[in-house]
């Protein structure tokens, strides 16, 4: 991806990683949380953010994540009745935003170790993902906000032929006060990929708070 932003804010975070490694304050909390009819997502982390000016401050990170979904279950759009979806998370990255966000927005970068469980496929599978979000400025304060979490076959611990891919989209916009506090309302959809069917698990419009002191 030839992305001058990603590019950069992918070498800041790479940079304040290996710097937490060996200076670890943890005087950072992050809070990620929202909701809708269908969906429950909770996000709680600690790290160490760069003491200074605003602007380009990243905070890198550890932290825990809880996922709920009681929806349709759809294969290739053909309802399968409701299921109850749980995906637990074990994540570590990097958030923030480039200098003078306003104009040039801020992404997030993670890992992350997951366990998606539901019951009506007897499906349980543990995975490792990468999850990115990319947030674009469109006017003071107000932001575009696109991401998805990848978690391919290859490296699942307990693969089979239930999936080749899980994947989450998000995209939504968002009002960031500051540096370090916003509230959003995005579109998230999670998908099950295999070589031949498509199953939808969870799917909805939700609203929530981002946060990190």
């Amino acid at each position: 991806m030839n992305n001058p932003l990603f590019c950069r804010l992918a070498g800041t975070v790479l940079c304040a990683l290996f710097s937490s490694a060996a200076l670890s304050d943890y005087n950072t909390v992050f809070i990620d949380a929202s909701q809708g009819d269908s969906i429950t997502n909770v996000r709680l982390g600690m790290g160490e953010t760069p003491s200074g000016a605003e602007g380009e401050k990243v905070t890198s990170m550890f932290y825990l994540g809880y996922f709920s979904s009681d929806d349709l279950i759809k294969v290739d759009g053909v309802n399968q009745g409701s299921d109850t979806v749980e995906i637990l998370t074990l994540g570590a990255g990097g958030f923030g935003y480039l200098n003078e966000p306003h104009k040039n927005g801020g992404a997030e970068f993670d890992f992350e170790l997951s366990n998606t469980k539901f019951d009506q496929a007897d499906y349980d599978r543990t995975a490792i993902g990468f999850k990115t979000q990319l947030f674009i400025p469109v006017a003071a304060g107000l932001q575009a906000n696109i991401g998805f979490n990848l978690r391919p076959f290859f490296l699942s611990t307990d693969w089979d032929d239930q999936a080749d891919l899980e994947v989450e989209y998000q995209a939504g916009i968002e009002y960031a006060f500051n540096w370090d506090i916003a509230l959003y309302s995005h579109y998230r959809k999670v998908d099950i990929h295999t070589e031949d069917v498509t199953t939808s698990f969870a799917e909805d419009v939700v609203f929530g708070f981002r946060a990190r002191f």
